[in-house]
């Protein structure tokens, strides 16, 4: 790609001789300084476990990203008029078109892209975006008509291990939205317990009258790193589940719990992490509604959204499934009614708010990242959700 992408710009430089050499120095210098990079970053990301350092390993991935999606993209541009050109002769032509012709609007798009890698580094990735819903559930009982839930999602938290300022203005916002239940539907860290020490008391000061509650996603069990025994990989998990607890919310594994307001109640179901594989598939929906009324309104928290498309549907009992998981791969467009991204192409439902045969499923985007340490076009997402607004009455005044 390297090679191919400096054949295709001395192409366009080929009229400046003086430029060119210094082009060259320039172009193969930055390219050797991103493989040693590289390979520097992929074997501390193997053998590390201080989350201090995750920010500095996701930094060269992100540039590595902001480089060569660039030079891809640049790439088909010169297969394009390589293709052109080479046409054109094998059938008589003498005229082929210049390569400048397809080479600078490709040019122009890496730039773009280049630039946009950039700003998703800078500002995208805590360009926070308050995402609200109105949900109506058929037999809701009237005491929670206006239940205000807020659902948070990936946190990640080793990419803000050394920048809590985040997380304090996640914090902040949600405790502005004054919610009556907090639900964070997995990934709180993303491999180790130690990500949350800095934390613990700042997610401690979430409010919310009914109660904060959060599930497993498949980062929280730690299989992204080589543990050296299955004792120490299963001590972190233990320690993962211990610190969400210390942080003020009940972890539900595999589990219910009622949800009782002014003598009626709803059930708030959680389920441990299944998806697709290779994530693994530790959910278990029937031990989790074991002992459940069949005639309760039940909210399901769910880490993938792949649960819900393969073993949730048609359970009609099951109202409403909170996922994550996707994060809309941190890359796409929404804008107005339009979305797309390349998360599309493996998850069925990625963001928002889905609904089949009275069931609905939301999909929260994220606040944290994994890979690339940046956003473009999704934002972290905070998500409001209001049960049957049409007929909603105060259920609560806030913390």
């Amino acid at each position: 790609m390297d090679l191919y992408t400096f054949r295709g710009l001395e192409q366009m430089l080929s009229s400046q001789s003086d430029g060119n050499r210094v082009f060259t120095v320039v172009y193969w210098g930055f390219t050797v300084l991103m493989l040693i990079a590289l390979i520097r970053a992929g074997f501390l990301f193997r053998h590390m476990r201080d989350p201090a350092r995750f920010y500095s390993v996701a930094l060269v991935m992100g540039i590595f990203l902001m480089l060569y999606i660039p030079k891809l993209l640049f790439n088909v541009t010169q297969l394009l008029s390589d293709v052109t050109q080479l046409g054109i002769r094998l059938f008589g032509g003498t005229n082929p078109p210049s390569v400048n012709y397809f080479l600078i609007p490709g040019a122009v798009a890496g730039i773009v892209l280049f630039l946009g890698f950039g700003m998703g580094m800078l500002r995208g990735r805590t360009n926070i975006k308050i995402f609200r819903e109105c949900i109506e559930i058929p037999h809701l009982p009237d005491a929670f008509s206006g239940l205000k839930i807020v659902q948070l999602s990936d946190l990640h938290l080793a990419g803000f291990y050394n920048h809590p300022g985040y997380i304090s203005e996640v914090v902040k916002q949600v405790n502005q939205l004054q919610p009556d239940l907090i639900l964070f539907t997995g990934d709180m860290v993303h491999n180790f317990s130690e990500e949350m020490d800095p934390f613990i008391e700042i997610l401690n000061t979430l409010k919310a009258p009914l109660g904060k509650y959060a599930v497993l996603g498949n980062h929280d069990y730690g299989h992204y790193f080589r543990w050296e025994t299955k004792a120490e990989e299963e001590a972190n998990l233990e320690q993962v589940k211990v610190k969400i607890g210390n942080a003020g919310f009940d972890l539900l594994l595999n589990e219910h719990r009622i949800l009782a307001l002014n003598g009626h109640s709803i059930q708030l179901i959680g389920v441990e992490n299944w998806g697709k594989p290779p994530f693994p598939q530790i959910g278990n929906l029937d031990r989790a509604l074991a002992g459940s009324d069949p005639d309760q309104v039940k909210i399901l928290m769910s880490h993938d959204p792949s649960h819900w498309d393969l073993m949730v549907k048609g359970r009609e009992d099951i109202i409403l499934t909170l996922s994550g998981h996707t994060h809309g791969m941190q890359f796409g467009i929404e804008i107005g009614n339009f979305r797309w991204s390349p998360s599309q192409w493996n998850y069925k439902q990625w963001a928002g708010l889905y609904r089949e045969n009275g069931q609905y499923l939301y999909v929260n985007r994220g606040l944290g990242y994994t890979g690339y340490p940046g956003r473009v076009g999704i934002r972290p997402e905070i998500t409001l959700l209001e049960l049957n607004c049409s007929a909603a009455q105060p259920v609560s005044e806030g913390p």
